[in-house]
Formats: C-alpha cells, structure tokens, sequence
C-alpha cells in the first residue's frame, strides 16, 4: 500500500532525479529548496544527491535487503504516476524511468529509516551534472529554459514552451516573414541533459546532450538554414521551395523534407549524417554524397564515405541508450564524458582506436558502463577521484 509517507518521497525522488538533467520549472526547484532547509537530514540527503555517490548504493542495498515486491509496487507506482503531471516526460527514458526513481527513493527512503547496513566508501563518478539548458536571444539576453513560464515575444514571433523541454514557435505567417528581419536565437544544452526545439516552419529538432543550435527565429523567403554544435535528430516539414540547411563545422546537409540525425561534436575526428526516412544530400569541401534511408556518411580530415547503419541504434540515445555502433573508445569516452563528470588518461595510446559495438542504459551508474566495456577483454579501467585510467 502506498502511505503517504511514500508518496512524499517518491514526489521528493522523482525531483531529485528530474533535477539531474535540467527538467525542474520555477515551482519544482522553489519546491525542492524548501524540503532541502526543512532539517539538517534533508540537507545531507540534497548534499549527498549532489555529489552523484548516492544513487547506486542506494539502490544497491535496496537490492540487498531483498524488498522484491516493495520494488514491483514502486515500478506500478512509477507508471501510474507517469500518466499525470509528474509522468517525467522530459527524461524520456521509458522503462529505465521506473529504475532510476526507484534508485533514488530507495536511497531517500532507506536512509530515512537508518535501514542501511554500513557500505565501504569507493570511488564513484557522478551520474550527470545538474546544469540547465539556456536559450540566448538575438540581443544576448539568456534565459534559463527549465525555469521559464508563459510566453514570450522575440523579433515579433510568438515564443512558446511547450511541456517541460520543448520550446516552441509560432508557425510563420507567409505575409509576417517578409516585413521581419532576421534574428537568431541559440539553445545551449549542457551535459547531462536534453531539449527539443518547433522552429517556426514546423521543424522539430531534438538536440542531444552538450549541443548548440543557432536558428532564425523566423526564415527568409529563400531558404531555412542552422547551425549546429553536437548532436541533433531533425523532423523537417517539406518545403520545395526552401531547402533545409544544417550547417556545421566540417559540412552541410540540404533536405527538402526528411527525418535524419547529425553527429558533428567539435573536436571529434568524425562527422556522421545518418538519413532516418526521405533523402539528403551532404556537401564537404566539394565533395557531394546523396543518402538513402539506412545509410550514414562519415566525414573528416582526409576522407568522406557512406555506410549501411542500424539507424534504430544510431538514433536510439532518443531513448536513453548510449549506442556503441562500431565507434573507436576515443568516441566512445567522448560520449560518455558529456554524461558523466570525469577526464581521461590512456597509458597506451594505441587503445583509443579499440572498436565497440552494443547498447548502454544511458541513466546505468558510471561504473557499470565501464564493466560492460571490461567484459569484452579489450580494455581495463582505473578510476580514481574524477580520473578514468585506460590500460590493458
């Protein structure tokens, strides 16, 4: 049965967790701070969280303690509560939502009760940073997303936050755009969070964690163009009369109408354009590819190719799923360092090219990613403070 004393601290888990990735609004924080200075335990309990090493012991002694059905209770507890406002719809983590919450309760409700047998202290990375993804307006003014309420008015278009991480914008008016000049606004979205942006001529963009997309916040007459820092996944309304640009560092892909996803972090050696449904054609330094659905172009340096992908997996971090697609470990770390708070070292410099293949929970504590990857008998890893050693 679920007490009310439960259904305190599953509200208080389910904003602790949503606090992880940026997804609180103005009340749910102001909520948050006054349950943190109610007593010295709840501040401990708010430090603890913080600091990242909480969860999986947590979450491990309430494995321990064998409370199976109190598990499969809180899973319920977690779909239903889903349903309603509290549903944790910016995670968007599906079934690892429920696992994740229970973790956090279960470290909140067990340390309430002084259950926990003592567990030896062992070097942990922290799961996510709590950092919260900015909008910059056209005049450099930001604003800080997850807090923001109501709409707003920026270069005459409506602006509109739709949910907890969608930001929205007033479908263009065929006649306003001609009279409006251009404005560009930027979303930054930090590590250890997600947003999806509606741009004014219906294109969605779902942008990935450690992304920046700069967009006019209405389009010209002639074309639609961004540009992008990261990783996003676009949804773009056809309009043969405008082509979509997505420019980045090392290319540009044009559509007309499609679904495709674009991975161009800054400093990786690779660029990777994936085609989801329609056509694209990438452009990179004179070299022009035209893609199918399924196929994926890589582009860097010294070359520019095109493969056949699982695009399910390529896109699946949409999901809460780390993919591992035949990328080198140098990616890889790279991928997980926008998640989680650590550097890393290679005693050997040949292991950054050591290829993967596999899926990874994107919400798994940081040390059994690492396990995942020991299993396969390439690599080992050392990790000490917020220090990652590879060796062999």
């Amino acid at each position: 049965m679920i007490t009310r004393e439960n259904e305190k601290w599953f509200r208080i888990a389910g904003l602790l967790a949503r606090q992880r990735v940026g997804q609180l609004s103005e009340e749910e924080l102001r909520e948050l701070e006054e349950w943190k200075e109610v007593s010295s335990e709840n501040k401990l309990l708010y430090d603890r969280w913080q600091d990242g090493k909480f969860l999986e012991t947590g979450f491990k002694n309430y494995q321990r303690i064998g409370c199976r059905k109190a598990l499969l209770d809180m899973e319920k507890r977690v779909q239903l509560q889903r349903k309603k406002e509290l549903r944790l719809r910016g995670l968007r983590w599906g079934s690892v939502a429920a696992v994740f919450v229970v973790a956090v309760f279960s470290s909140l409700y067990l340390f309430e009760r002084g259950t926990e047998e003592p567990v030896k202290e062992q070097v942990s990375i922290a799961l996510m940073k709590p950092q919260r993804p900015v909008l910059r307006l056209d005049d450099g003014t930001t604003m800080l997303l997850d807090s923001l309420k109501g709409d707003f008015e920026e270069a005459g278009i409506l602006v509109k936050k739709a949910g907890e991480s969608t930001l929205s914008y007033a479908v263009e008016d065929l006649d306003l755009r001609q009279h409006i000049q251009l404005a560009y606004n930027t979303i930054e979205v930090p590590k250890g969070s997600e947003f999806d942006l509606i741009l004014s001529d219906g294109t969605r963009v779902w942008l990935n964690a450690d992304s920046k997309l700069k967009y006019p916040v209405t389009f010209g007459n002639d074309k639609r163009e961004v540009e992008l820092e990261g990783e996003g996944y676009f949804e773009v309304m056809r309009d043969e009369m405008r082509p979509f640009r997505v420019v980045v560092e090392k290319q540009t892909v044009e559509v007309l109408g499609t679904e495709f996803n674009v991975d161009a972090y800054p400093g990786e050696k690779n660029t990777y354009t994936t085609l989801v449904r329609g056509k694209v054609k990438v452009d990179s330094d004179g070299q022009t590819v035209i893609l199918d659905p399924g196929m994926q172009s890589v582009v860097n340096d010294e070359k520019m190719y095109t493969r056949k992908v699982n695009v399910a997996e390529v896109v699946s971090w949409r999901n809460g799923m780390f993919v591992l697609e035949n990328h080198t470990l140098e990616e890889i770390m790279s991928k997980l360092a926008r998640w989680y708070d650590f550097t890393v070292f290679y005693q050997d410099a040949s292991l950054k090219g050591a290829t993967f293949k596999g899926k990874i929970p994107r919400y798994a504590s940081f040390e059994s990613v690492l396990d995942i990857l020991e299993k396969t008998g390439e690599v080992k890893f050392n990790v000490k403070n917020q220090t990652v050693t590879v060796y062999q």
